[in-house]
């Protein structure tokens, strides 16, 4: 799957997503307008009669056949868009947080990430190796405690606000395989971009259903009201409840339509990415067998029918499939084992071995998980594989996982030793400098953060750029459980390490920038960035920045660097048009900042571009050294591209 163009693809339904909502609302314009008429045709028959007894003949006509009223439409127009709006508006500001609000609004509860409940333990390990994968920071981890069936979502604006969510039943019901398939496929709507659509129509089909819960609760009132004028706000009630349910409709019909193809093939990518159909297939047929108990109880779920891994709600027979928001379970199964017999499986407590936070036959590394200078291949196959991570990468995951000793593993899980973790991966090489960097944690911190930012630096030496990268992504659901306040001491001990040397390298950078776009945007509440830039000729300068820099990391020589330059430029097909390489005063680590700022805001076709202009700069010398390796992530980082583990075929 192409990752760039699901991109391209879901900006698009983006738009149509838009255009279906202002059908909508249309549809609810002409239903208030027609009703509003016949209350006001209602008092124009009354008036046509009070002018017949009165003998003015003239305005009988008049008053009785007045069918269409400007005054009228424009109240209809005016009271809908204000409802639906404001509706829509109150939603959307709800769902600023992205996807913890949407788990939390379905009454989803966060897991811990230090967690020693077996369960929970095996759900975090199996997100954490998707993640690893995948090339993003791990998600936080959400279970709806209340929801016995067997169901799952993701849900979020960015990769750094995404969440997966499970059920209950999920997390007791299924085996370690069908557990990795059904995340497999929830991560696919997060890497294609199909989870920050969910995102915005949960926000925009709130103001279409909001008449319909305005109406259903007046009428409900009315009922128990014993006040004179009951049965009038009945009447208005009932009414709205009709223009409501129009807006249902519409609803219902925009749910079915961003939903139900993207649900194939997410179920594709996941047997892509861990090449087990069995997994999920025996997720599909336990959800099946356990009908009708997989729907979901909470009533937020009809709303967000569309964002889970089969359907939460039960709807009604006459409009099923018209108003499916997944395709049927057995259209699902035979799309993966055609052979299916048509039985769904019976569910029951799975072995209690299945139940182990890591599987016996953990993977034996084979897939090079842990070389320190990717392969000229790895690197090709990791930039084609963006956003689609290979089964070599979950294994390497696996392994990555497995080999970790216990104290990293506690550490990315408790908020004061992942501080203290980063802090080591930080601390410079020579020693005597090393001193006074870790005299300035004590400082700044306390004398035990220091000594535990020591030991961490000790353990690390030997460990890839890999690793520390996997190690941070792990690392930063609880780094995101800091208050304000701690966070912004964190920040200030990363700068003064970042500082001490008076230079920057590019693991220090790579680390600086996933910070960046990770943790900072989520404690400045900073959505996704828009779409600016179209035309490679705007973005021109920056491309010569990004390519020079990579050139000039990897190359000993002018001439080795001016080779990877033209490299480079030649897969932009820019030609003459690029000019010579850049001088070295130009390529710096600010420069490559301001570039990847403008980057970050093009559209997905450019960041193709550049993404496999820089793999083929340093591919330049068919030597690709661990320094490139990690200014290529941190590139791929901040472009929301997420640039899988340089992992070696077999």
């Amino acid at each position: 799957m192409d990752f760039f163009e699901e991109q391209a693809l879901a900006r698009k339904r983006t738009l149509r997503l838009v255009l279906l909502f202002a059908a909508a609302v249309v549809g609810v314009v002409v239903a208030v307008y027609f009703l509003a008429m016949i209350f006001y045709t209602a008092g124009a028959t009354d008036a046509a009669g009070v002018a017949y007894v009165t003998g003015d003949y003239d305005n009988v006509g008049k008053l009785a056949l007045s069918f269409w009223d400007p005054g009228v439409l424009l109240f209809a127009v005016g009271s809908t868009a204000t409802v639906v709006g404001l509706g829509s508006l109150y939603k959307i500001a709800q769902l600023r947080d992205g996807g913890p609000a949407v788990a939390l609004s379905l009454g989803g509860r966060k897991v811990d990430p230090d967690s020693t409940k077996l369960e929970e333990r095996r759900l975090l390990n199996v997100v954490e190796e998707m993640a690893i994968a995948s090339g993003v920071p791990v998600p936080e981890v959400y279970v709806l405690d209340r929801e016995p069936g067997i169901n799952a979502f993701a849900a979020g604006n960015t990769t750094s606000d995404a969440v997966i969510g499970v059920t209950q039943g999920t997390l007791q019901l299924l085996r370690r395989d069908e557990l990795q398939g059904v995340v497999a496929h929830e991560f696919s709507h997060i890497l294609n971009g199909d989870s920050r659509i969910n995102l915005r129509a949960i926000g925009l089909l709130h103001g279409i259903f909001l008449l319909a819960l305005i109406g259903r609760f007046l009428t409900r009132g009315s009922m128990h009201s014993r006040k004179k004028g009951g049965g009038g706000v009945a009447l208005i009630g009932l009414g709205l409840l009709a223009i409501g349910s129009i807006g249902v409709f519409f609803g219902r019909m925009i749910q079915s339509s961003i939903s139900r193809q993207r649900e194939l093939l997410a179920d594709a990518s996941a047997v892509q990415f861990t090449r087990d159909t069995d997994g999920l297939v025996g997720a599909l047929k336990k959800i099946g067998g356990a009908a009708p108990r997989s729907y979901l109880s909470t009533p937020k779920a009809d709303e967000a029918s569309h964002i889970f891994f089969s359907d939460a709600i039960r709807r009604l027979r006459l409009f099923a499939g018209l108003f499916r928001t997944h395709p049927p379970l057995g259209e699902r199964i035979r799309k993966l084992e055609p052979q299916w017999d048509g039985e769904f499986t019976e569910v029951a407590l799975p072995d209690i071995a299945d139940g182990m936070s890591t599987p016996p036959d953990a993977p034996d590394g084979q897939a090079n998980a842990f070389a320190e200078a990717p392969t000229e291949e790895a690197v090709s196959e990791a930039i084609e594989h963006i956003g689609s991570p290979r089964p070599e990468q979950i294994t390497f995951a696996r392994s990555l996982h497995a080999a970790l000793p216990d104290l990293w593993l506690h550490a990315v899980h408790q908020a004061p030793m992942a501080q203290a973790m980063i802090f080591g991966l930080l601390l410079a090489q020579d020693e005597v400098l090393r001193g006074t960097e870790v005299l300035r944690v004590a400082e700044l911190t306390d004398p035990q953060t220091a000594d535990l930012t020591l030991r961490f630096h000790s353990e690390a030496g030997d460990r890839s750029s890999a690793e520390k990268i996997a190690l941070f992504d792990m690392a930063i659901p609880t780094l995101r459980g800091l208050s304000i306040g701690e966070y912004e001491r964190f920040r200030e001990v990363v700068d003064a390490l970042m500082r001490s040397d008076r230079r920057i390298d590019l693991f220090e950078y790579t680390l600086s920038r996933m910070i960046q776009r990770h943790l900072a945007r989520h404690f400045d509440g900073a959505g996704p960035t828009p779409l600016r830039f179209r035309s490679l000729r705007v973005l021109l300068p920056d491309a010569r920045v990004l390519i020079a820099t990579l050139a000039r990391v990897g190359s000993q020589t002018e001439e080795e660097a001016e080779r990877a330059f033209r490299h480079g430029v030649q897969t932009l097909q820019l030609k003459g048009s690029a000019g010579a390489i850049l001088p070295s005063g130009e390529c710096t680590l600010a420069s490559v900042d301001r570039a990847l700022q403008r980057y970050d805001a093009a559209a997905p076709a450019l960041k193709r571009g550049i993404m496999l202009a820089c793999a083929a700069t340093v591919m330049a010398d068919d030597d690709v050294t661990d320094r490139e390796a990690e200014l290529i992530r941190a590139i791929g980082d901040a472009l929301d591209c997420p640039v899988p583990p340089f992992v070696q075929s077999q």
